[in-house]
């Protein structure tokens, strides 16, 4: 895998450190000591989320915070660490794509959404992950028709039984693709 990493731009903030980004996150997008790094690829529950299926170079985990029923957090398992999709090779590239659309038709074909979001931010633990997100036309949407706000991933967290019985029909689904 190739890594091509991104000139920092000039320092605006004292010598080392661009203005607004912490030295923390210049050291997690480098690599060091990044939290994502540190996830046990092998288990089949990483604390936020459960293992539904491991794809050529990212995990799909059914994540265990949020509003919205099904909504998932693919992680790439990189070695090295990869922050940004355009430091990975061509081939890296196309086979995290592929393990995105995987889950995304996983996903659709389970919950049956209006639409599927995909979102590959990395703002706040800058490795390279993408949050897909089920869309639905009902009350079980916190925003229809509109840009769907942070808190309705990051606060509460859905019931457990449900989480344990869709992370089994979607592991199901994901063993056919």
């Amino acid at each position: 895998m190739t890594q091509q990493r991104h000139p920092v731009p000039p320092p605006a903030d004292g010598p080392s450190r661009p203005a607004g980004w912490s030295e923390e996150f210049l050291r997690h997008r480098d690599g060091q000591g990044c939290p994502m790094c540190d996830n046990d690829f092998a288990a089949d529950d990483i604390g936020w989320g459960i293992l539904l299926h491991q794809g050529e170079v990212a995990n799909a985990y059914l994540w265990r915070s949020g509003q919205v029923r099904g909504y998932c957090v693919l992680i790439h398992r990189g070695a090295p660490h990869v922050a940004e999709p355009t430091d990975l090779s061509d081939a890296h590239a196309a086979a995290y794509w592929a393990d995105t659309l995987t889950l995304g038709k996983a996903l659709t074909t389970f919950y049956q959404p209006v639409k599927m979001n995909y979102s590959t931010l990395g703002n706040v633990v800058p490795h390279l992950h993408t949050h897909i997100v089920p869309r639905y036309a009902d009350h079980a949407d916190p925003a229809p028709g509109g840009p769907l706000p942070w808190t309705a991933l990051d606060t509460n967290r859905p019931d457990e039984v449900q989480l344990q019985a869709d992370a089994a029909a979607l592991r199901a689904l994901l063993e056919q693709a």
